[in-house]
């Protein structure tokens, strides 16, 4: 009897260490978002939950990569992107931490003007609401609920880029952020 419960120990621990020693383990929740500096200029702001190595690749319309990095043991940056020296037109940028990938795609040149607004999912019912701007500007903000209703209401002015943390935890089902500003671009985002 003692044999066979020093087998089954040895079972158990040597179990225990082989499922410890695992690293399987997601890297977290991550986001991105990419502002346009200027015609040809574009800032990347990215954040996750745990650090790892992050590849950033850029691609043109045709999928070719144009560039590529790796930036090591992150868990957020923001940098500066210089498209001056590419053809115009619409490239995708890629950012993959090894769990998680995400695009956007940016359009290079003049003539091309978006609000940037974006919704990440926090935690426990709590959404933050990114908008990218510059100079001042007045924000109209609602949140509607999944029958259309109006269940939060703000009007903000705001110099440059604006952020929020919004408990939405008391909310049932989806929900669409719109946001509305001055010259009465809007950009809706549904969760």
């Amino acid at each position: 009897m003692k044999k066979i419960t020093l087998l089954m120990v040895g079972v158990l621990f040597g179990t225990l260490t082989y499922a410890s020693g695992r690293n399987e383990r997601p890297k977290g929740v991550s986001d991105m978002i990419v502002v346009k500096q200027n015609d040809y200029s574009f800032k990347l702001i990215y954040k996750s939950e745990e650090k790892s190595d992050v590849k950033v690749q850029i691609r043109n319309a045709k999928n070719a990569v144009v560039f590529s990095e790796v930036i090591r043991n992150s868990d957020g940056f923001s940098r500066p992107y210089d498209f001056g020296n590419l053809a115009v037109g619409d490239y995708t940028i890629r950012v993959d931490n090894g769990s998680n990938g995400l695009t956007r795609t940016v359009h290079n040149g003049s003539g091309y003007v978006e609000k940037a607004a974006q919704v990440i999912h926090l935690r426990d019912g709590r959404y933050l609401l990114t908008v990218a701007g510059k100079g001042q500007n007045k924000l109209d903000i609602n949140v509607f609920d999944e029958q259309g209703l109006i269940v939060r209401k703000d009007s903000k002015v705001v110099d440059g880029n604006f952020a929020l943390v919004y408990d939405l935890s008391h909310l049932k089902g989806a929900f669409t952020f719109e946001v509305k500003d001055e010259q009465g671009s809007s950009k809706i985002l549904q969760k």
